[in-house]
């Protein structure tokens, strides 16, 4: 991966405090000086004692996943059309922001299907949008069947790093008008109010932590480019929602609890995959919802479906299916330590990145997103990268020194 789209990525990184490919400045709150005064005022930034380490290790590693983002050129499609008798209103191609997204897109999607008047919905996918069209549409009181060929965990939304992050690689950058803003600043609020009503809730499947990105060189300092870099520029839209989450706030030395020199810290939402997409499952299958195993080929397949009106969230599928040329597949590549349930913060620096979810610590590298490629094996060095970046981090810290 090239130097330069390394260094927007950990620019990005900086911005939230993650390293996901999500933008926006780290001022996210509408008074910076009042917000960062009421954050010390309430934190206690010296315990570094009662802060435990991220256990970064090779033999910690209990999994390795790979998947293929699915990405498309112009944004997600949100379009419908006659297929025989058959009215099909797709819902796919949301990047990186899919788990994100997904109630937004998959309530502007469901309210035009409604308006059918129909009775019996049938979703063709089982991944975050496929779940969420579907119970959205049983809420409303109509009977929903689910088809897919896979189902977790064996699809793209359970290898997801699982955080919340509505831009990544959501479109091209030519791509991003203000109209196309406006539509993300209204998604993105709809998924995220969804969202809370989520926390608190057994297995924790949505929850919010404390997150730190670290530097060894200022924010605004000049970072190695590369001429070659072919990586696109994807559109970006944080700065709609900067009211939206808590500020990421600058510390300083003194507060600091790592060795970096610049240090970030801020708050973010995580989900919990596997104990969200169960509760998904959960409330689907108690309102009746029934899922069967099926594979399409062709759109004319629909036809030998009961439900007059189909939801298409086949997410990469209808690269195929629909023979959609502005979908492409972006690679992505975790390592999965064994889970912490002490470790209460995430953490990334200029080359990795922890996200400490309850079904083990995630770690990814911050160029961790190549375009157009397919392969789904493991990159041993990879993983290597990842857990060496944070295990010299941790080494260095504050925190391992007042432990000693």
């Amino acid at each position: 991966m090239s130097s330069n789209f390394q260094r927007r990525e950990f620019l990005r990184l900086a911005g939230l405090g993650l390293g996901l490919g999500v933008s926006g400045n780290f001022a996210l709150g509408a008074d910076k000086s009042k917000t960062l005064s009421v954050a010390r005022e309430h934190t206690n930034y010296h315990a570094f004692g009662e802060m435990p380490l991220v256990r970064a290790s090779q033999d910690r590693i209990v999994k390795e996943t790979v998947g293929l983002r699915p990405f498309r050129e112009s944004g997600p499609n949100l379009t419908h059309e006659k297929i025989g008798e058959k009215s099909v209103f797709h819902n796919y191609g949301h990047g990186g922001s899919g788990w994100s997204l997904s109630w937004g897109t998959s309530t502007q999607v469901t309210q035009e299907a409604l308006s059918t008047g129909e009775e019996e919905f049938a979703v063709i996918g089982c991944g975050a949008v496929g779940l969420t069209s579907a119970i959205i549409l049983q809420r409303a009181g109509k009977k929903v069947s689910i088809y897919s060929k896979d189902r977790h965990p064996n699809i793209t939304s359970s290898v997801a790093t699982g955080v919340w992050s509505p831009d990544s690689r959501i479109c091209l950058k030519e791509y991003a008008t203000e109209e196309f803003g406006a539509w993300w600043n209204k998604t993105c609020r709809t998924s995220f109010k969804m969202y809370q009503t989520f926390l608190g809730l057994p297995g924790s499947p949505i929850e919010w932590t404390d997150s730190y990105a670290v530097s060894n060189k200022p924010w605004d300092a000049e970072r190695e480019k590369d001429p070659n870099d072919t990586q696109p520029e994807y559109g970006h839209f944080n700065d709609y929602v900067k009211d939206l989450t808590p500020q990421f706030v600058e510390l300083k030395k003194s507060e600091n609890p790592f060795s970096e020199p610049y240090a970030k810290k801020g708050s973010r939402m995580i989900f919990n995959i596997s104990a969200y997409h169960q509760t998904l499952l959960n409330e689907f299958t108690s309102l009746g919802g029934r899922l069967y195993h099926r594979e399409f080929t062709s759109p004319s397949q629909f036809s030998e479906l009961p439900a007059p009106v189909i939801i298409n969230a086949t997410g990469l599928g209808s690269k195929t299916l629909f023979n959609d040329k502005q979908m492409r597949p972006v690679r992505g590549q975790l390592t999965v330590l064994v889970p912490q349930p002490e470790l209460h913060y995430g953490f990334a620096n200029e080359e990795a990145y922890v996200i400490p979810r309850r079904d083990g610590v995630v770690l990814g590298t911050i160029s961790n997103g190549i375009i157009d490629s397919t392969d789904l094996n493991v990159n041993p060095q990879q993983s290597y990268d990842a857990v060496s970046a944070i295990a010299k981090s941790m080494t260095a810290s504050k925190i391992a020194k007042s432990l000693a």
